[in-house]
């Protein structure tokens, strides 16, 4: 992968660092209450899911630089109105332009360091290194959010860094990114977008393995929902220290690098180990979830807290690696944005569950809700597979044949 996009992939996740931490918190102080919240976060996955997958097809047809490009300008915008504004219609409109912006960046960037792996055998050590730059910089970033948000009690300093970093990485984009002309597919004969979905959906409905990873991708989102949505309130109930909110954000991205580093390890090793290691990974965030609600003191929450993302990052280079795989190269943006489509509609049902949840009850209990959802599909997945491996080894299932 060239440095110059390794730059750009850093770069990106450095400055969602500077405000992931206390993004709540952020919302909560331009508009939003505890109760609300989730309905704003929920605002940016409708936007987000609306515009996935035609942003794909465009990454597809007309370039996944101008995508990425028309995503900074977007999160420019939104930071931008976040600045000069404080109110409840503004907040609305910043994830409004925040939710369009993760579609346009969905599929583009990321797709371009996929294409560049070229052969399957090095497709293990780029995905793996994608999420290792994404939380690396996730890590970093976050470390430095709680110095920022010391700076001013409405988060201005996270919001002014990130205008800078943001127009920093479009001149980057700009002047060193290069789509070589097989990315910009099929010129001079386009597909139209009923093309691009009937090839899309034939994809998922063809492979068993894209199935799968389409059911548990939406509840994943479900269950990161709860977790992102809730843990900033659930630590705050501990210390009033902003700099913890950044060492936590820290310590839980690192452990994203570790698991990806160690399901990498794993996949290398044992090629043939991927569904094994996804559904393992998923099983673990299940557990993960359940005790999270009955961890009352910071260390036990901290801890477990880590965990969870040590399992998403294994689960990550695991569910990645098992889609390009499989995904044809010439519509491999518009299928990660299928994915990243999926992946709304599980955070938008969860943004509304959380709203339902925290009005009504404790809104810890959404982490238990989201378990059992998560344990019961992956549960629901992975006894068919197990009887497929032993009906393989007995030489009684034919290649491509389902066992019933």
């Amino acid at each position: 992968m060239r440095r110059s996009l390794q730059a750009i992939l850093f770069l990106k996740a450095f400055m969602l660092g500077t405000s992931a931490p206390v993004f709540i918190l952020l919302l909560t102080s331009h508009g939003a209450t505890v109760q609300t919240v989730s309905l704003f976060v929920g605002a940016a996955s409708l936007f987000t899911l609306l515009a996935e997958f035609p942003s794909g097809v465009f990454a597809d047809l007309f370039g996944r630089k101008l995508s990425f490009i028309l995503s900074l300008l977007l999160q420019l915008a939104g930071f931008s109105l976040l600045l000069s504004f404080r109110s409840a219609c503004v907040l609305a409109g910043v994830m409004v332009l925040y939710g369009l912006s993760r579609a346009f960046a969905s599929g583009s960037i990321e797709a371009l360091a996929i294409d560049e792996a070229g052969d399957k055998a090095k497709l293990v050590r780029v995905t793996s290194r994608l999420n290792i730059l994404d939380s690396t910089g996730l890590a970093l970033g976050a470390l430095f959010s709680g110095v920022l948000a010391g700076l001013s009690g409405d988060y201005a300093g996270n919001i002014i860094f990130n205008i800078a970093g943001f127009i920093v990485i479009l001149f980057l984009t700009l002047f060193t990114v290069r789509e070589s002309e097989h990315i910009n597919t099929q010129k001079g004969h386009p597909p139209s977008l009923k093309e691009h979905l009937q090839k899309s959906f034939s994809f998922v409905r063809g492979s068993r393995t894209a199935r799968m990873l389409f059911v548990l991708c939406s509840l994943t989102a479900f269950a990161m929902v709860t977790v992102e949505t809730y843990w900033q309130p659930a630590v705050k109930a501990f210390t009033s220290s902003t700099l913890v909110f950044g060492l936590i954000g820290c310590i839980g991205f690192a452990g994203v690098v570790a698991g990806s580093k160690l399901s990498e390890y794993l996949l290398t090793r044992l090629p043939q180990s991927g569904v094994a290691v996804f559904l393992l990974s998923k099983a673990l965030m299940g557990v993960c979830l359940a005790l999270l609600i009955a961890a009352n003191t910071q260390v036990p929450f901290i801890l477990i807290y880590v965990f969870w993302y040590i399992f998403l990052g294994g689960n990550g280079v695991a569910e990645q690696t098992l889609l390009n795989r499989e995904a044809p190269a010439a519509q491999r943006a518009s299928i990660l944005s299928l994915l990243s489509l999926v992946f709304r509609i599980g955070s938008l049902l969860a943004s509304l569950l959380c709203y339902y949840i925290s009005s009504n009850t404790d809104y810890r209990y959404s982490w238990l809700f989201a378990a059992g959802l998560l344990a019961a599909a992956t549960l629901a997945f992975a006894v068919p597979s197990l009887r497929r491996r032993g009906a393989d080894r007995q030489g009684l299932v034919q290649p491509g044949q389902d066992v019933p």
